[in-house]
């Protein structure tokens, strides 16, 4: 059902209140590990009392959300010998999200979101790009399509260092998170720099079981099934949904070593997937299971700058990508006076398939710089430079530029 979402974006923005903690990973909210943080409304305190007495009658609850408006554009460019014009386009993105507690160690977790995008005139849609360059295009069309893209329980064991969560949303949001690249809302816009890209072009969301234990302070692990559509197959060999749910999971799990020095934080991911039917592979042959494998760092150098790195391999056979890097800088209040504001720098690269003739490799370099505006609101102008652009080294380079307005509400 098509749903015009300008009403629900009047809302968002005459709720003017600090945001809960709106991140694209889903972690957070969800609390796995005992590691979630909420912060608390400023303007609307003055219903304070009257939220307390709900809540004591419903159990915790939290509604937030948030709202991304952009301008993007890139110029002419010249892709496997034919001229593409370049396009200019605004959007705008919305999200909502229940977060309910109606018992101690369980929690029911919903996300609506929706927006508006002309997704035709994205690089990744016009065969520009190997990874899209903008990871925020998703789940936004021209009708203003809104839909549940989370539904969840997770319930939580012991003092919150084990639990099981059930219900619909896509992979990545148990794993492969990052504290500086994986917020395209507010960090890079860039797929790459975001998430693993091979791991990110099979993920949607769709009903998935998963795990998780500490059982030391700084290791956690996870594991998860997930149903699939055979999406990778001929359309008469896929299937819904909910259609035999067991049949050929996707089936992943992360490794993820946290320690402390001092009070710098770092966190080292190890990660692997695999969908579990067989799908046609690039040379012609046989066919062969689709897996991957990632690793994945953040690491506080100083209080106020980090950096981060991902690494991942994937089945050469089945995919048109067959390994990829990325690399970054985290730094926040880069200039006296913004303590708030955040500037980042990344590169990365996709390697082209040898079983193709787009088989070099694709480079990535992005910029950001988060200007704080208020504490639910923010403007971040984003540049994107691609050389080899769809790992075609005879292919122009890219220029892709953005300006983001983000901003974010809660209740109390």
């Amino acid at each position: 059902m098509k749903i015009k979402i300008l009403p629900l974006l009047l809302f968002l923005i005459l709720a003017t209140a600090r945001p809960a903690f709106c991140e694209d990973s889903l972690r957070d909210y969800l609390g796995l590990h005992g590691n979630s943080e909420r912060t608390k409304s400023v303007l609307l305190q003055s219903i304070r009392k009257q939220w307390d007495e709900f809540q004591n009658a419903t159990g915790p609850m939290t509604i937030d959300g948030d709202v991304l408006a952009y301008w993007d554009g890139y110029s002419d460019t010249r892709i496997n010998g034919e001229s593409k014009e370049g396009k200019d386009q605004g959007a705008v993105k919305a999200r909502v999200r229940l977060n309910w507690q109606p018992f101690g160690n369980g929690a029911f977790f919903l996300q609506m979101q929706g927006g508006y995008s002309d997704t035709g005139s994205n690089p990744s849609s016009r065969g520009l790009v190997a990874s899209p360059l903008n990871g925020q295009a998703s789940r936004t069309t021209a009708g203003g399509q809104v839909s549940i893209s989370d539904l969840l329980y997770t319930q939580h064991f012991g003092n919150k260092q084990a639990y099981i969560s059930l219900g619909w949303t896509d992979p990545e949001s148990f794993i492969d998170e990052n504290r500086f690249a994986g917020n395209g809302r507010t960090q890079f816009v860039n797929t790459i720099f975001n998430n693993e890209p091979i791991f990110d072009s099979i993920d949607e969301s769709l009903p998935i079981v998963a795990a998780g234990l500490q059982p030391v302070e700084p290791l956690r692990v996870t594991i998860f099934a997930q149903s699939t559509r055979r999406s990778a197959l001929d359309r008469d060999q896929q299937k819904e949904a909910f259609e035999d749910m067991t049949d050929d999971p996707l089936i992943g799990g992360q490794v993820t070593y946290a320690p402390s020095f001092g009070a710098l934080q770092g966190n080292y991911r190890f990660f692997f997937w695999t969908n579990t039917y067989e799908q046609p592979r690039l040379d012609n042959s046989e066919g062969a299971e689709n897996w991957g494998l990632g690793f994945n760092m953040d690491q506080d150098i100083t209080k106020e700058f980090g950096i981060f790195a991902r690494l991942g391999r994937g089945n050469g056979a089945v995919n048109s990508v067959t390994w990829t890097w990325s690399a970054g800088t985290h730094w926040q209040g880069p200039l006296p006076g913004r303590s708030e504001d955040v500037w980042g720098v990344a590169a990365g690269g996709l390697q082209g398939n040898r079983h193709t003739s787009d088989n070099d490799m694709e480079f990535h370099y992005e910029s950001y710089y988060e200007i704080k505006l208020a504490d639910n609101f923010s403007i971040i102008p984003d540049i994107t430079y691609v050389t080899n652009s769809n790992c075609n080294s005879e292919n122009d380079d890219i220029v892709f530029g953005m300006l983001k307005f983000f901003f974010t509400f809660s209740t109390p």
